[in-house]
């Protein structure tokens, strides 16, 4: 029987020599997130979803 990564038989942890850190390079700041959101909700443009998304989402932007 071939052994499973979740539910090890001797409760040994998961290794994670496979899993690559985020970089904050990579991450995307929340505020473009929620922007990209609200584009695809609302049907309004970017420049207005980066200016509404703090007020909808209840959060400051803080960059």
């Amino acid at each position: 029987m071939a052994e499973k990564e979740k539910g090890r038989r001797e409760g040994d942890p998961i290794p994670n020599n496979g899993v690559w850190r985020d970089t904050a390079e990579s991450k995307a700041p929340l505020v473009k997130l929620q922007a990209a959101r609200l584009t695809r909700r609302c049907a309004i443009s970017l420049a207005m979803a980066s200016i509404v998304a703090p007020i909808v989402f209840g959060e400051a932007a803080h960059d």
